[in-house]
């Protein structure tokens, strides 16, 4: 059935189906969730472990090898990776792509359950949460009034919080820098030994003593009822007047007689400030399926009303505002899509010179994307950088078909009888046209269409970056050939003259592309006769292409300028928190001197910004957020390199690392970091990091580095504590017993919550009168305790106390002990820092037992880089395929594919004219070409071999003067259509090229590739394929003619 015809036949039908997809389009669009990138997170579960006072070798001996073990033989097992650091282990696992975490997490807490008798006491349970990019906050914000931090923060749990949480799509709200009451336990040791009552005996008690269980159901006056026990501590005079033992004559000890019970605000672990004074921060995170823009403004609106509520007592900051980002992102990918429009709708007014065909092309555009709004909506895909780039990208293809139809539509609409009046009506136009170019329509979109579906198929982070912008190109083309097929007609019908066209003069643009087609008759005769020196310049621009990649630099994806980022910094181990915070606000009075263009700063001292760092006195980080790209002067790289050097020159005792933020950190996040790393492998720890030391001083020397790391070192003192266990056990002392008492008496240990009759919850916090004194072996040896036996024991005489250096982080890959240095470089581009690395190796090997492997953008180039080229080499088969169903020959699609790689001279120029990197996103560029460029290699083919059949019909033979007319003839019969195709292209990428803002380093090398790549591809199908096809073709037509002589001589003789 006539598809066309039917449109026609059937107004009112095709009319309410556009109303009707046209409201969905609109439904689809507007009920779309927004975000400034799709989730690119892994399938991965992390599981994160608390080992109070542990050091990196006990948690990784007694934590993470055990879990380790056990997680392998978990089903959908990938890889799995580690760090075993200072009373914190955490573990990666990765599962399967295309696997959804979240199916696995109840097996992973499952097998943790079972392994918690194997695992020390005195550990936190494990937890195991799914890691993912929505663990990033999407809003934060500080909270300021007055100096009463507790009160701020009491506030912001019991009012604040729960509001935040109640936003639909609210995943968890976190608050920084407050001050909670707790409910603190000193023991007095000497209190303790006069009465004789052991430490763990107290901690013994004060757990048990503090307990609420449900006990089960029983009956009671013939109904079932609830049974509950309930033993807990509801007072501080509860924990106070708590019986601990008993002293002389039976009388009963309480804990307050050993101790003292006060519920207080303890000093601050991480002290956060604005600059200027202490401020509570708070971050809130979204669910998978939360919507930023949402959830952000419901937020606003909720810090508005308590702001307002307080009468000014308190006022909020906005620190980071993701939405924000997404918006100005958008926003310059939105005006990039309406420029091109625009420009593209002109340049068809110019080559139509008619305004009803113009309004068809012009209406045709926003209904495909419409139409491709309500594709996205069905495949869940959202509203976010990538997308909006797949439709940006598409919008010079969509029209193609459009343009196609209405221009041979025209060649019958157009057509007069000698006496003036129209030769075909409106309908038989409409008929005629469509059924001769609606398979080539369909072909020639197909083509482009196909070169997609390698890159929707691709896995790991390469297939979750490129898989929107993949699947919006694929539903935006598919929707512009329904367009084309149905819709066009049914416009033509609704809005052509049944009266026909009246004769125009022919414009100043039109005789100019006249001309041109005049010029480039004269220039293909010359390119004909002089085939061979054609062909050594087309190659030899394809080698020089292929040179100057080397040029370009190569990155896994441009770096972005989200006006964002992060100043780390660690201090000498042993450092207080207290001198920390002073070196923090050095470095804030350092940047804030250096970077004028800061609109919001936020400085942490004792946390070191890492997801499993916990409390870190000696280290802390900044996030520092700048007014918008479009309100300075300085890109956010310059200003980075600028931070820098300035802190590592200034603060020559802390290590200095400054990262950007944005979709960078992003990435960082779910791939384990940026920049040049090299991972080492070995059992070996000791040979581990001696050879890593020996890189990094390698690296320090090197021109492109800025800051090198290696991840682990010998850098923690222990005093360690060798207990002896013969003695101990003499004594009547367990292993247990001394170690608990080790800990409380020390650093302290948390035993559990109570909740008083307001139904507030407090932490206990169990301790002594030596915690927070200085340790020394004096302070040790006059330590006398009772154990639980009953004996009087010196400290001193059961164990033997020395200072040991230990190393500070155990990290495993696959459970083998990895070291990684890495390094900051000055540009995105770590190519020739690997280059100067392997040289270096080479010349240098490691010593045996030592391997290596990539990290940081190396190995993710390398993870990339394969899939890219297996997905470009089945585009170009996939290609070939429907050109070959197409033509129905194997020869002369070959043709057309010989002109995909001309394509990358285009590219190398436009990347190298931008000053772009060869990235991720342009060899998706490259890949999207080869099913674009062949286009125009179709249409003069085509066109060529119609001509040809024609002569041979009427003549019934092809000389070869006769077959170099027909090339010349058609070819420049359709320099008018390829002009038309390939600038509509081109203006539809163009604004997206040449976009600046925030975001617009990602997608525009995409622009950049495509525009290059189309300008050179447009040149070689003018001039290369008429050249091939004539080569190729004129052997066979003096075969033909030599066998046409021969026929006619044997007839004559």
């Amino acid at each position: 059935m006539n598809i066309a015809k039917f449109s026609v036949k059937h107004p009112a039908v095709i009319g309410m189906i556009l109303i009707v997809l046209v409201t969905f389009g609109i439904i689809s669009v507007t009920g779309m969730n927004i975000a400034f990138m799709s989730d690119i997170s892994m399938p991965e579960v992390m599981v994160l472990t608390i080992y109070p006072g542990a050091g990196a070798e006990d948690v990784e001996q007694d934590v993470t090898n055990i879990l380790e073990n056990d997680f392998v033989t978990l089903p959908n097992f990938k890889s799995i990776s580690s760090t075993s650091s200072n009373s914190v282990s955490l573990i990666t696992i990765s599962f399967q792509d295309g696997l959804d975490a979240n199916d696995q997490l109840a097996e992973v807490r499952h097998r943790i359950t079972q392994k918690m008798k194997d695992l020390p006491e005195g550990i936190e349970t494990p937890n195991a949460f799914v890691a993912g990019v929505s663990m990033l906050p999407i809003l934060t914000f500080s909270v300021q009034g007055g100096n009463d931090l507790g009160r701020i923060t009491e506030y912001i749990n019991k009012t604040l919080k729960p509001q935040l949480t109640s936003i639909p799509g609210v995943s968890e709200v976190t608050v920084s820098g407050g001050k909670e009451l707790r409910v603190n336990i000193k023991l007095r040791t000497k209190d303790l030994t006069a009465k004789g009552i052991p430490v763990a005996q107290v901690y013994q008690i004060v757990n048990y003593g503090n307990v609420n269980l449900p006990v089960g159901n029983a009956e009671y006056e013939s109904k079932t009822i609830d049974v509950r026990f309930s033993g807990g501590f509801t007072s501080i005079d509860d924990i106070k007047n708590l019986p601990v033992g008993t002293g002389d004559e039976n009388v009963i000890i309480r804990l307050k007689d050993v101790a003292d019970v006060e519920l207080i605000y303890p000093e601050e672990d991480v002290i956060v400030s604005d600059g200027k004074e202490n401020v509570v921060v708070v971050d809130i995170t979204k669910r998978d399926d939360g919507n930023v823009m949402k959830i952000v403004k419901e937020a606003k609106q909720v810090l508005a009303e308590s702001e307002k509520s307080s009468g000014g007592a308190l006022s909020y900051q906005i620190i980071s505002d993701d939405s924000r980002t997404i918006s100005a992102s958008l926003s310059t990918v939105i005006t990039s899509g309406i420029s091109g429009v625009i420009m593209a709708i002109i340049v068809l007014f110019l080559f139509l010179n008619d305004t009803r065909s113009t309004l068809i092309i012009g209406i045709s555009i926003p209904l495909s994307i419409l139409f491709t709004f309500i594709g996205m909506k069905l495949l869940g895909i959202t509203i976010n950088l990538m997308s909006l780039s797949g439709i940006v990208v598409a919008l010079g293809m969509i029209v193609d078909g459009s343009i196609v139809m209405i221009e041979q539509v025209y060649r019958y609409y157009s057509a007069k009888k000698s006496d003036g009046t129209q030769l075909y009506s409106v309908e038989d136009s409409i008929y005629k046209g469509s059924s001769e170019v609606a398979s080539s329509i369909f072909a020639s979109t197909a083509t482009t269409v196909v070169v997609f579906f390698p890159i929707v198929g691709l896995s790991g982070i390469v297939g979750k970056i490129l898989k929107d912008v993949s699947l919006t190109i694929i539903l935006s083309l598919v929707a512009s050939v329904l367009v084309a097929l149905i819709v066009v007609p049914f416009l033509m019908k609704q809005l052509l003259n049944p009266n026909g066209t009246k004769i125009k003069k022919q414009t100043l643009f039109n005789k100019g592309i006249s001309k041109i087609e005049i010029l480039y008759k004269k220039a293909l005769t010359w390119t004909l006769s002089n085939g061979k020196f054609v062909l050594i310049i087309s190659i030899t621009l394809f080698v020089i292409s292929i040179i100057l990649i080397g040029a370009l630099g190569i990155a896994f994806i441009p770096s972005t300028d989200n006006s964002d980022f992060y100043v780390y910094l660690e201090f000498p181990i042993g450092q207080s928190l207290q001198e920390t915070e002073l070196r923090m606000m050095q470095s804030e009075k350092l940047i804030t001197e250096a970077v004028p263009e800061i609109k919001t700063a936020v400085y942490y001292s004792g946390n070191s910004g890492g997801m499993a760092a916990g409390d870190s006195p000696n280290a802390g980080y900044a996030h520092i957020v700048l007014v918008p790209v479009a309100e300075r002067n300085r890109r956010i790289h310059t200003i980075i390199l600028e931070v820098q050097k300035l802190l590592s020159s200034n603060i020559p005792d802390a290590k200095v690392t400054v990262s950007n933020g944005g979709f960078d950190k992003l990435v960082g996040y779910v791939s384990g970091g940026g920049g040049y790393g090299l991972t080492l492998v070995s059992e070996d720890m000791n040979l581990l990091l001696t050879e890593a030391n020996r890189i990094e001083e390698f690296l320090k020397n090197d021109s492109d580095v800025v800051t090198t790391n290696v991840d682990t070192s010998f850098d923690n003192t222990t005093l360690v504590m060798d207990m002896s266990h013969e003695y101990m056990s003499s004594l009547g002392i367990t292993s247990y017993e001394a170690g608990i008492t080790t800990a409380i008496l020390f650093t302290g240990m948390d035993t559990g919550r109570f909740t008083d009759k307001n139904g507030n919850r407090y932490t206990i916090k169990l301790k002594s009168d030596i915690t927070d004194k200085q340790i020394t072996k004096d302070t040790i040896s006059n330590i006398n305790i009772k154990s639980m036996s009953g004996k009087n024991i010196s400290f001193d005489s059961i164990s033997n106390t020395q200072l040991k250096q230990s190393i500070s982080q155990i990290n495993h890959s696959d459970r083998a002990k990895t070291v990684t240095i890495s390094a900051n470089l000055i540009s995105e581009d770590t190519s020739g820092v690997a280059s100067r690395v392997n040289e270096y190796l080479l010349a240098n090997p490691l010593k045996e037992g030592v391997k290596s492997k990539t990290g940081g953008i190396m190995e993710l180039l390398g993870d990339s880089i394969p899939p890219m080229i297996s997905a470009l080499l089945i585009a170009c088969f996939l290609v070939y395929t429907v050109m070959v169903l197409q033509f129905e020959k194997f020869r002369q699609p070959l043709l057309v594919m010989g002109t995909i790689p001309f394509c990358l001279i285009g590219v190398v120029l436009g990347l190298l004219l931008f000053g772009s990197t060869l990235s991720l996103i342009s060899l998706m560029g490259i890949i999207a070409l080869a099913g674009v460029v062949v286009n125009n290699g179709i249409i003069l083919i085509d066109y060529i071999n119609l001509l040809r059949k024609e002569n041979l019909e009427k003549n019934k033979t092809e000389s070869t003067d006769k077959l170099k007319e027909i090339i010349i003839t058609g070819s420049a019969t359709r320099v008018r259509p390829i002009f038309m195709t390939t600038l509509t292209t081109m203006l539809g990428v163009i604004p997206m090229a040449m976009a600046k803002g925030e975001g617009a380093e990602i997608y525009a090398p995409l622009g950049q590739a495509i525009s290059g790549g189309l300008l050179t591809s447009t040149i070689i199908t003018l001039f290369l394929i008429p050249l091939l096809y004539f080569i190729t073709e004129k052997r066979k037509s003096n075969i033909n003619q030599e066998n046409k002589i021969s026929e006619v001589n044997s007839n004559e003789n």
